[in-house]
């Protein structure tokens, strides 16, 4: 059960923010496919795909934000029942990919510092394989709702469409537990023990040489090893504020029978996922000075070469 009623103020509030939200985190990580690209000492074999692929989720978690922007200006949703579903589907898949993307990117972490002789010499079968296992995860667990395994409905704000945890159907408590477990709290636990592992093999390996430490440039992303593990955990610290509020709310519905909680407490989940989205681009900025002069030259366009101090 949801309490109170959003005024038209509110409701013109939570539509900017969606359409501030989808322009920005576009624009920015759309800049971030293109810096890799343009920039080709960041990308000289397919590890980089694992970041390209994270930020294509970001795009399509945000990407259709006019659809709940324009429903909240006008205070309820437009686009039908099956508008609902596609946009539900599409946030769905898109949000666990973001999330399965960051985990292969703490894995890999773990595997180049155990790894590091095999991971150089065969490394595009990691990248490819978990890119896609990423994704078919991302596919399955956001189309089970659609074929009747839980179901998408309108959220209460009436400006977009999500799982419905509000009126929780008998599929419910086991679709949301299993999500939770396989697409949330278990990989997050995996992408910790991998980064404290990845430390823990790092020092080990410095030790006895100088020349191992962590200043050392990684030869395929022109990134230094510290600033990968960096991005990794601040990209692991942006899921979970970004997507902590929706898998909290989604779990409370399970014990807490009728739910009951404010619109604005409502509302707060979805808009936490996509104003995230907005801070993964600014880890590359300030992890990596190549990365920044690169993202800001083809931001404005100016064609100028690109510094190659480090």
């Amino acid at each position: 059960m949801v309490t109170g009623e959003f005024s038209r103020f509110e409701h013109s509030v939570v539509g900017i923010l969606y359409m501030l939200f989808g322009v920005v985190g576009v624009i920015s990580n759309l800049m971030v496919i293109l810096t890799f690209l343009r920039e080709k000492s960041l990308l000289k074999s397919s590890k980089a795909w694992l970041h390209i692929s994270l930020a294509l989720s970001n795009i399509g978690v945000v990407g259709p934000s006019p659809f709940p922007a324009s429903s909240a200006f006008s205070g309820k949703w437009l686009y039908g029942e099956t508008g609902c579903q596609l946009y539900a589907f599409e946030g769905m898949m898109m949000g666990i990919a973001a999330i399965g993307n960051v985990i292969a990117l703490c894995v890999e972490r773990y595997l180049v510092s155990t790894r590091k002789e095999a991971m150089e010499t065969n490394s595009g079968g990691f990248y490819w394989l978990s890119t896609a296992a990423v994704w078919l995860n991302a596919f399955f667990w956001a189309i089970m709702p659609v074929l009747g395994w839980s179901k998408y409905v309108h959220e209460p704000t009436g400006s977009s469409c999500a799982i419905n945890w509000r009126d929780a159907d008998e599929g419910y408590p086991s679709y949301m537990i299993m999500l939770c477990i396989f697409s949330f709290g278990f990989p997050l636990a995996i992408a910790i023990s991998c980064l404290w592992a990845s430390g823990e093999s790092s020092t080990i390996q410095q030790a006895p040489s100088p020349s191992a430490s962590s200043s050392q440039v990684d030869a395929f992303t022109g990134f230094r090893e510290d600033q990968l593990k960096w991005l990794c955990y601040s990209h692991l610290l942006f899921t979970v504020i970004g997507w902590g509020p929706f898998a909290f709310l989604c779990l409370w519905a399970l014990f807490s029978a009728p739910v009951q909680v404010s619109m604005i407490a409502a509302c707060i989940p979805p808009l936490a996922c996509k104003s995230m989205v907005l801070m993964y681009p600014f880890s590359y900025i300030v992890a990596n000075e190549r990365f920044r002069n690169s993202f800001f030259s083809v931001l404005s366009l100016t064609g100028s070469t690109v510094p190659k101090k480090d």
